[in-house]
């Protein structure tokens, strides 16, 4: 046994995580339980802090780091997206667990499952209620070395597909949430098997084991192929626990690990010239192992086993150990408690399982320490006598003890095994498209079900293998009288048989009902169904449909229906988009400063090839993502049409997505989303509100919409798109150069540019036959000056001026066509713009011209056409700036000023084509572009797998970001937080956070060499009730109010900073609380929120009370207090005397209660006199204290006043009003003084409150939150302060003549002389403030002017 620390892997590798997902994993792990006292094998936990700054350096570019990842829900099956797929045992063995779920059911409601679903390098833990992701792991740690180098051996890693090989992919993983573990099997991506066994807690890799280790150091030969072929979960075992516990017992989770050794091996291609060839290993093997027979052939099946008493070095011994070579199947016994895993024991299939090749296991119910292997033997055994595909196996003692004869070898290899709800049943799959029942006690095949898929190009064999099994267990089944079993194929269809024999009136046999037959449910076959426990649910998961379905038969006929369902892309999307960016599109702008989020938003994404959806993403909730419905009744249509799975579906829906444009401006009225198709002449008008193809669609009125007819011609293909400011019209760009221009809410064409390109339509010609007049008709101009030379007579001279005209007609005439057929496109159109006044529409073309047309009139501008240094492959403009940015195929990008008509920036292309310069441009074809919210940076993505910003003011590449798959598509957010990217062949789609939004960014010059980025992880979703740790998990861990601190560094060792305002980095700054605006703007407009939030009337007693609600104490109190008194008075004197120090509390305590004391303590005649006198005297100091305190600490801030004052430091006053809301802070300041009537006793409160100000005002801290409270603090105790003020003013005469003053009205006039000083404090403070201010504007608008 090998065992891999988690921390010492990762240092061999990048680490590939989001700081999205360590943040949520840290938050997660330090709430969880765990035992202290771990094994020496376990991961040493990181602080959430030293985890976020190792993402923030590694992984991340200047600008960007990754945040989440949208749209990908299951690992997908490499085999199922093949070329030309048949079905291999080779292929099969390994794949057959890939991106199968496990199922954790808790409690007797659905509601309460949770699905565990291997996702690449981590797994993820899903709701049934919801289908949301609740949990995500971190990534695996690495396999051992030696497979690594086996994998670069077999795999030519110089091509540029095996890109990142050193990533891990999880194939099998098995939860306990009374332990909160996981254990998966993984291996090297490239590897295609799983090799290491690891266990989680909860989301933190603790151990992983390597399951081969007799392969390290050994010649084993590169043709022998090891793997993990399925887990198998045990059950629960006791197990005396180590360390601080040692004597007590725990939990541990027992699986049954299957591995199994290929006997097809695929030699490398460069050794036979580039020929695959296929043949046994155990002919090519001998000489390689002969040195390894003598050591092998004294192992046997007996002494592999071991029981549960053999110490550790005896377990380790036997995983570690050679198997024969007529082994080819082997079972680790795998111990997992929540800290520690170990191999407690080895079994190998010697023997009787020898030359038996497991794929898949079971253990039967009621089989204790027994386990079912179904497989295939070996092609050397197939060729002799009868050999078994399944056998049972004792995991205890090591024996073969059954092997089962009922299956005959043309039954094809086993696929799946699923207990029946009946004991000794067991229901075995095929790869023949079989499922049979078989009694495993007398070793009988009770009927089998056949299942045939069609004969297409794409499969070989008219076999449709079964891929998984399940039995229905609810109660309605059993009312209704049915026995419904669901068997998943290959083809992707689901049968759900009735198992209830029906005897057939013909011949005499029995067989079985098929009740229903879904279709083509999942793309590529269906990984894993099954039934919920109890439940009428059926939960699948496809091969390579990046789906969650979740069916419910609830329909008389049995037929299922989608409950709830997630879906994602089938294949890597092509195009991503904002859906109504801020940019050029009139879209909202989202902010987190005020109360919006740009997380928020949703994205458009279209899929590539195979895939013909048009999809929406929320980047805050996943279960908010929906596909666009290409029209009511598909599926009825196809099935109408004979039109039977994927393939037949495909073609009722639309081509692949090519280019799409929307507008929010007309979004309530008509369509808002505008898309083109590969390879298609018509355009189509979405509603991005229905969700759905509703709209017109857009073409000529001589093009055919049946495809019984001719289509247009090809040069009328569709290239690219745009809509107008306004949302009334769409401009399509098409191959054969000439833009359409549509009219949206009807579809009705309004001309072409040029003009000229388009004939009349229907309703033009009607025109020009009513004489209507019709912009830019010559012919009309011409008629009409014929009409008026004939009016009057023919003279010679109107003769000659009429012909004159004419010829003059005609010159303009060729002059404009002349300019039109020059500025015309001789190639593709490849994009179009739309300045936002509707005055210039801006294209490009593959001819490298530039041309500017009169958006009203369709004629191009006197300087167009302006010819591009390169063919034009992309434009992206912003209409604020009105700035287009062109792609080109020299790899640069021309900044084009729309307003200038000239080319005000070049970024890279030809002109850095030397080696020193390569930097400074791609070296790939750009992908896609797009501007930033301001319009000063600019983005491109490039096919060689970078992606550059470019400052549009200074020219320079400010961030340069690497990936290990090229960017296909880009989108910004409408504010710039967050960067949608989409790779080749990744299914789902990055979402990368812009740094700067958060913390200080340095942009310094250009960089020298690219970043490479971590690819951004799917992050978990809490419900509502964690809303504010939803937030923190969502968001980078420095955006999150109590977290910025730890990006600098200074925060405490903690980590925690809770109610400490920021403080000033140097002596006389000013400083911000950092308080939400709310708290300190509704001070100002306190008296407007109270009066807004005024019930409009009086609650009204109901006329009776109903018999449930009890009486409430305070009506009639006298009853009670009677009894108290009575009862406990020695107990309420006490409890008095022991609470005089409480402060607030003791103002609120009930004062009667002393004097009843005092009367029953007086009254009681058998009490000493002594006593008496103590009490008396105890109780007299109690009254006296409570007074007190009621006149000076009518309130929480009074006490607090009245404690600093005798410390000299009011800090403690500002902190507590920081943790109240405008409400309570405005109680607070109103109890010190109730008017002038209160002076008495308020004066004093009033003269703590200024000095608490003052000194508020010097400190410069908090600046925002202090003057709001000053503010309050003159609007509630202004009248009272302009009395004192006028009182002070009228006695000083009196004060002259008498001579002497009254100590009251000292008291005043001291009062008087804080409120001047803070006048003054309050106002050097803030004359201090606009000063800085100023100087920071004017020193801005200097450095702007600079540049």
């Amino acid at each position: 046994m090998t065992v891999v620390s988690s921390k010492s892997s990762s240092s061999k590798r990048k680490l590939r995580s989001d700081s999205n997902s360590t943040a949520a994993s840290a938050a997660t792990d330090s709430s969880s339980k765990e035992d202290a006292s771990s094994s020496a094998s376990s991961q040493p936990e990181t602080s959430p802090k030293t985890s976020s700054m190792q993402i923030d350096d590694a992984g991340s570019s200047r600008l960007f780091q990754p945040h989440r990842s949208l749209g990908l829900l299951t690992a997908a099956h490499p085999a199922a997206n093949a070329k030309n797929l048949s079905y291999s045992p080779s292929s099969h063995l390994f794949l057959s667990k890939r991106g199968k779920f496990h199922l954790q059911p808790q409690g007797h409601s659905s509601e309460e499952t949770f699905v565990t679903v291997p996702l690449g390098e981590r797994f993820q833990i899903l709701t049934i209620s919801k289908l949301v992701p609740t949990l995500v792991s971190r990534a695996l740690p690495p396999s051992s070395e030696h497979h690594r180098m086996r994998m670069m051996r077999s795999v030519d890693t110089s091509n540029a597909q095996y890109s990142g090989g050193d990533e891990e992919e999880m194939h099998q993983a098995i939860s306990d949430s009374s332990l909160s573990v996981t254990v998966a099997t993984h291996g090297p991506k490239l590897l295609a098997r799983a090799v290491s066994v690891t266990l989680y807690s909860r989301t933190r890799p603790l151990v992983c084991l390597d399951a081969f280790p007799f392969l390290e150091g050994k010649k084993t030969g590169r043709k022998t192929r090891w793997g993990i072929v399925d887990m198998i979960n045990l059950g629960k075992r006791r197990m005396a626990m180590t360390g601080e516990k040692e004597g007590k017992m725990e939990n541990t989770l027992l699986l049954a690990v299957v591995c199994a050794r290929d006997d097809v091996v695929i030699t490398n291609k460069k050794d036979n010239g580039g020929i695959d060839v296929v043949g046994n290993d155990s002919d090519d093997e001998s000489d390689d192992e002969s040195d390894l027979a003598g050591e092998s052939n004294q192992i046997t099946s007996s002494s592999s086993s071991s029981d549960s008493s053999e110490d550790d070095e005896d377990s380790i011994a036997g995983s570690e150990r050679t198997p024969a070579n007529d082994c080819y199947g082997r079972v680790l016994i795998v111990q997992a408690s929540r800290t520690s895993m170990k191999i407690i024991n080895t079994v190998d299939l010697s023997g009787i399982g020898s030359n038996f090749i497991p794929h898949v296991g079971l253990h039967p119910a009621t089989y204790v320490n027994k386990i079912l292997l179904g497989g295939r033997p070996t092609n050397t055994a197939r060729n002799g006598t009868k050999q078994t595909s399944m056998i049972l196996l004792n995991v205890r003692s090591g024996k073969m003890l059954h092997s089962f004869q009922c299956l005959s070898n043309s039954d094809g290899i086993i696929t799946t095994l699923e207990q029946s709800p009946a004991v000794d049943t067991v229901a075995v799959g095929t790869s023949t498209g079989s499922a049979h029942l078989i009694n495993t006690l007398h070793d009988v095949e009770l009927f089998a079900l056949h299942h045939k898929g069609k004969q297409t190009s794409k499969k070989l064999s008219p076999d449709n293998a079964v891929s998984s099994i399940s039995f229905r267990t609810d109660g309605n089944a059993t009312r209704q009288g049915v026995a419904p079993l669901a068997v998943g194929c290959d083809d992707g269809s689901v049968s759900v048989w009735d198992l209830t024999p029906v005897k057939d009136d013909n011949d005499g046999t029995t067989r079985r009902t098929l009740l229903t037959q879904m279709e083509a449910t999942h793309h590529g076959g269906v990984s894993k169904l099954q039934y919920l426990p109890g439940e009428p649910l059926l939960l699948s998961t496809g091969m390579a449909s990046n789906s969650v379905l979740l069916h419910v038969f609830d329909a008389p006929d049995h037929s299922g229906r989608i409950l709830r369902q997630r879906k994602g892309h089938t294949s890597p999307p092509r195009l991503l988009r904002y859906l109504h960016p801020g940019v050029g599109g009139g879209g909202i702008l989202a902010n987190a400063s005020d109360g919006t989020d740009a997380a928020s938003c949703q994205i458009l994404s279209c899929g590539g090839p195979g895939d013909l959806s048009l999809r929406l993403f929320s980047t805050a909730r996943t279960n908010l993502d929906k596909e666009y419905s290409q029209g009511p009744g598909l599926e009825r249509k196809a099935k109408k049409l004979g039109l039977v799975g994927p393939e037949g579906r495909a073609e009722l829906l639309l081509p692949e997505v090519a280019g799409l444009a929307t507008s929010e401006a007309r979004s309530r009225d008509w369509g808002d989303l505008v898309t083109i198709h590969k390879d298609h002449a018509m355009a189509y008008v979405w509603s991005t509100k229905r969700g759905s193809q509703t709209g017109p669609v857009l073409r000529q009125p001589q093009w055919n919409v049946s495809a019984m007819k001719k289509r247009p011609p090809r040069s009328a293909h569709a290239t690219s798109v745009a809509i107008s400011g306004c949302g009334n019209f769409a401009l399509i760009g098409t191959v054969g150069g000439v833009v359409y221009k549509y009219n949206i809410q009807s579809g009705i064409p309004r001309g072409s540019f040029p003009r000229d390109a388009t004939s009349l339509t229907e309703e033009e010609e009607r025109r020009r036959k009513k004489g209507i007049k019709v912009a830019g008709d010559v012919g009309r101009t011409m008629r009409m000056l014929e009409k008026n030379s004939m009016k009057g007579g023919v003279m010679p001279s109107d003769i000659d001026q009429a012909e004159r005209d004419r010829i003059s007609f005609m010159e303009a005439e060729e002059k404009r066509k002349a300019i039109v057929q020059r500025a015309s496109h001789e190639g593709a159109v490849v994009g179009i713009a739309i300045d936002s006044l509707n005055k210039t529409v801006v294209t490009v073309g593959a001819d490298s011209k530039l041309v500017l047309w009169n958006f009203v009139t369709h004629m191009p501008n006197k300087k167009s056409p302006i010819m591009l240094p390169s063919p034009a492959v992309k434009l992206t403009h912003v209409r604020d700036s009105d700035l287009a940015a062109i792609a080109m195929r020299d790899f640069g990008v021309a900044v084009f000023d729309c307003s200038s008509l000239s080319i005000v920036r070049y970024f890279g292309g030809s002109r850095y084509a030397s080696p020193n310069e390569m930097r400074l441009s791609h070296t790939g074809p750009i992908s896609d572009m797009g501007f930033g919210p301001d319009g000063r940076k600019l983005f491109t993505s490039s096919l060689d797998g970078t992606i550059r910003v470019w400052d549009v003011p200074t020219g320079l590449c400010v961030d340069w970001m690497s990936f290990a798959s090229p960017p296909t598509s880009i989108a910004l957010s409408p504010t710039g937080e967050f960067l949608a990217t989409s790779h080749v062949g990744h299914l789902g789609i990055s979402l990368w956070c812009d740094k700067s939004f958060f913390r200080m960014v340095l942009l310094d010059g250009t960089p020298s060499e690219p970043a490479k980025m971590n690819e951004p992880q799917p992050v978990a979703e809490c419900e509502q009730e964690e809303a504010e740790q939803s937030l923190s998990i969502s968001m980078p861990r420095s955006v999150a109010v109590k977290d910025d601190s730890s990006v600098n560094g200074d925060n405490d060792e903690d980590g925690t900073n809770d109610g400490v305002p920021p403080q000033a980095k140097e002596e006389g700054l000013i400083t911000l609380s950092g308080l939400p605006p709310g708290h300190w703007k509704n001070l100002f407009h306190l008296e407007l929120v109270k009066e807004r939030n005024k019930p409009k009337e009086a609650p009204q007693k109901p006329p009776q009370a109903p018999f449930f609600l009890q009486w409430r104490s305070g009506i009639d109190s006298s009853t009670n207090d009677d009894a108290d008194n009575t009862g406990n008075t020695e107990t309420s004197a006490t409890n008095d005397s022991s609470n005089k120090d409480d402060g607030w509390d003791a103002v609120w305590s009930d004062d009667e209660n002393g004097d009843d004391a005092d009367d029953n303590a007086d009254s009681n005649e058998e009490a000493s006199d002594e006593a008496k006198q103590a009490k008396n005297d105890e109780t007299e100091s109690t009254k006296a204290t409570k007074r007190r305190k009621v006149m000076h600490h009518r309130s929480k801030l009074a006490e607090l006043l009245q404690n600093c004052s005798e410390e000299d430091s009011y800090s403690g006053v500002t902190r507590y009003l920081s943790t109240m809301g405008p409400s309570s802070i405005d109680v607070e300041i109103s109890s010190l003084c109730y008017g002038a009537h209160d002076l008495d006793d308020g004066l004093h409160l009033l003269h703590l409150a200024s000095l608490w100000l003052v000194e508020a005002c010097e400190s410069n801290q908090s600046f925002e939150a202090v003057n709001a409270y000053l503010h309050r603090f003159l609007h509630v105790h202004g009248n009272v302060i302009i009395q004192i003020d006028t009182d002070l003013k009228e006695s000083e005469n009196e004060n002259l003549s008498e001579g002497a003053e009254d100590p009251q009205k000292l008291k005043l006039k001291e009062f008087a002389d804080t409120i001047s000083q803070l006048r003054e404090k309050q106002r050097a403070a803030s004359n201090r403030l606009q000063g800085k201010m100023q100087h920071t504007i004017c020193l801005l608008r200097h450095l702007s002017r600079m540049v």
